[in-house]
């Protein structure tokens, strides 16, 4: 009974919020921890917003990021990683007397 509730979440979440698009570059597992890690500091964040008002944005804002994140499959970060775009710059000075 219970592995035939997980078997139709599973299914939901795929055909949902784990679709895969052209901009896709997160693999499943990465986008459901960055779903559940987001949501958890989401309900952190706004239980904690009156006692710890700068610490609860925080929270709020990293958690925001982590569900886009998780729902939409895409990270630039994860992308300039990818494409080995993160190297330096070579940059000529000129010095004029």
């Amino acid at each position: 009974m219970i592995a035939d509730q997980i078997e139709v979440l599973k299914e939901t979440l795929e055909e949902t919020l784990l679709k895969e698009t052209r901009y896709t570059n997160l693999a499943k597992t990465e986008r459901i921890l960055s779903l559940a890690t987001g949501t958890f500091l989401l309900f952190k964040g706004l239980t904690n917003a009156f006692s710890h008002p700068i610490i609860s944005s925080a929270e709020l804002f990293v958690g925001f990021g982590l569900m886009q994140r998780g729902i939409s499959g895409y990270c630039p970060i994860a992308e300039k990683l990818e494409n080995g775009d993160l190297e330096s710059e070579q940059i000529l000075l000129i010095e004029s007397n």
